[in-house]
């Protein structure tokens, strides 16, 4: 399977269908110039507690507000270091709006192998009760060895509805 970072703007758009411009793809994907590798995912989930005072008596109550943020990392690198355009669209797509009228959740899906059950993949949807991924931190190196590879960090959080999975 094809893996993918990629960005919606219309409510017609798909993974298939945006520019190569709007989307990287890994392993082995041909967009937008079959230089891009993942080497490592993962996620962070957090609640929301508030801890009450509950001086000179028992231990702090503690409120469970539940699930908070939810993270996603995607590391991996982009070979071809003299001609790739991963780091280009990494670095247009963090200068851009992140969220549009179409897509109030966030523009950013991803699809990818790194866990069996299609625990992060999410197409971003339109309307009040979507769900999207909100492109949040980048890193990106030039590093002197090995010099054929520019490694990168994309750090994603998820925002809309999450549900369990069943």
């Amino acid at each position: 399977m094809t893996e993918a970072i990629y960005r919606l703007t219309l409510p017609s758009d798909t993974l298939g269908s945006v520019a190569s411009s709007e989307k990287i793809e890994f392993h082995p994907g041909a967009v937008p110039d079959a230089s891009g590798r993942t080497t490592k995912t993962s996620f962070r989930m957090r609640r929301d507690v508030n801890p009450h005072a509950n001086p000179k008596r028992t231990l702090n109550k503690i409120q469970d507000s539940l699930l908070g943020m939810m993270e996603v990392i995607v590391t991996g690198y982009f070979v071809n270091h003299q001609t790739t355009l991963g780091p280009k669209n990494l670095f247009n797509w963090q200068v851009s709006k992140a969220t549009n009228a179409n897509y109030p959740w966030g523009r950013f899906g991803l699809k990818l192998d790194s866990f069996s059950n299609g625990l992060l993949n999410v197409n971003p949807t339109v309307g009040d009760d979507g769900i999207g991924y909100l492109l949040y931190d980048i890193e990106v190196e030039d590093v002197e060895k090995p010099r054929d590879e520019v490694p990168f960090i994309a750090k994603f959080y998820r925002n809309g509805t999450i549900a369990e999975i069943a």
